[in-house]
């Protein structure tokens, strides 16, 4: 284990590492993360793939015993489709086992007591998501049942931004190049600029850029470093929801910092433009709008915005829809993909929510509804809402009492009953 000590700022610098193999950039990642767990015997990482219908595991940290590899495929294989759903498909970030899947998956918990011949009891994970449905996650092995600390619920949102974007930039770029397609911008580390293309041409773009690059390297700097709260602030997942910012060193061993077209791609349904899509997918996560601006490098305001716009095109009544729309555990597996002339589209048809049921809660109660169609549980909740765990349980036993349910499962059979036999296309093709 790496005595690196505890530099937050080092896991985002390795998060833009593009060289080597998957699994050495894992053990670099696992070399800066396990000296800020400060727990856990042994801490692994991994690649997946995950759809709303499909799942995956990819390539292990460098370094990780065969024995871990084992009980981490076997755990993955034995794992059902709902716990699955909960670890993957719900937007969680950090979570302990114990919080997310044990209480509601026993035999999972006695599976895992089983395969690590009871030596550990809990598992913390930290998932790290590309927004395209790849990602990468991190796993800590724990001798007692713990939780995710306050410090761990705060920073690793922002941290795993930066990974899911280098996860993105891995799988697009295999060895960058200032002649690249996907660079549009170039500085020195001072600021000043060497190249500009496309967008990036733009006065106010380039000067933003310069801006951000100056603010990135004092990120960097040893008080930076100090200040972890404060560097994470300045040093967002996407600059202008477009732009990460990479290092590059030429021939002669100079820094120069570049800015890579590194926006998440997905199929558009029914004439999204590509930043509605990108923001409905991380809605459909159950992201809130703090989290899904700090990730693109957007304001709060344009994300509220997309989000209006977004709802006004598929039309959906309220943000509630969306996440039933763009959750992975929900429409999602019954869309299909297709393309005509170039273009990628979903496809298919849903039952929507009767607005008009919702008309007695309140803005608090619509956004926990969100959440709850998402499949987020009471503590996952909580987590994202910075409240306690009574308080969303009192917020749930309300919105059951004013729908007249008793579960979740009657909630969303309820919200989904709608005139007719209640289906309205959703993201269908265009005349053309």
């Amino acid at each position: 284990m790496s005595t690196r000590g505890s530099d937050w700022i080092s896991v985002v610098e390795a998060g833009y590492d593009l060289g080597g193999s998957d699994s050495q950039w894992l053990g670099q990642l696992i070399d800066r993360i396990a000296p800020l767990l400060g727990r856990g015997t042994h801490v692994l990482g991994w690649t997946f793939r995950c759809t709303p219908t499909t799942f995956a595991l990819g390539s292990f940290s460098e370094g990780t015993p065969k024995a871990l590899t084992y009980v981490a495929r076997m755990s993955h294989a034995l794992a059902t489709e709902k716990s699955l759903d909960l670890t993957y498909r719900t937007g969680v970030v950090v979570a302990t086992a114990s919080e997310l899947v044990f209480p509601r998956f026993p035999d999972m918990h006695r599976m895992f007591r089983s395969l690590l011949k009871g030596r550990m009891r809990d598992l913390l994970v930290i998932n790290c998501l590309s927004g395209t449905g790849s990602g990468i996650s991190i796993g800590a092995l724990l001798k007692e049942t713990s939780k995710a600390t306050e410090q761990e619920r705060r920073r690793w949102p922002r941290i795993v931004a930066h990974v899911g974007a280098g996860v993105r930039l891995r799988q697009m770029v295999a060895g960058l190049s200032l002649d690249s397609a996907s660079v549009e911008a170039v500085f020195d580390a001072g600021g000043s600029v060497h190249d500009a293309r496309g967008p990036a041409r733009d006065v106010d773009a380039r000067e933003n850029l310069r801006e951000i690059v100056r603010r990135i390297e004092r990120a960097r700097a040893h008080s930076g470093r100090e200040n972890v709260d404060e560097a994470l602030g300045n040093w967002e997942g996407l600059v202008s929801g477009r732009w990460s910012m990479v290092d590059h060193f030429d021939t002669d061993q100079r820094r120069f910092v570049v800015a890579v077209r590194n926006d998440p791609v997905h199929p558009d349904p029914r004439g999204l433009t590509p930043r509605e899509r990108q923001v409905a997918e991380y809605v459909g996560l159950g992201y809130s709008s703090k989290q899904i601006a700090y990730t693109l490098g957007l304001s709060e305001t344009a994300i509220t915005n997309c989000t209006a716009r977004t709802q006004d095109k598929l039309g959906l009544g309220s943000r509630a829809e969306l996440v039933v729309f763009f959750a992975p555990t929900g429409v999602r597996r019954k869309l299909a993909e297709v393309t005509l002339a170039g273009e990628r589209f979903l496809i298919g048809a849903s039952p929507l929510i009767d607005t008009r049921r919702l008309a007695g809660l309140s803005e608090t109660e619509r956004d926990v509804l969100g959440l709850l169609i998402a499949g987020s549980t009471n503590a996952d909740i909580a987590q994202r809402r910075g409240t306690s765990e009574n308080t969303v349980a009192n917020q749930v036993q309300s919105i059951f009492r004013k729908l007249v349910v008793r579960s979740r499962g009657e909630l969303v059979a309820r919200l989904q009953k709608g005139t007719g036999n209640g289906q309205r296309e959703i993201g269908t093709l265009p005349d053309v």
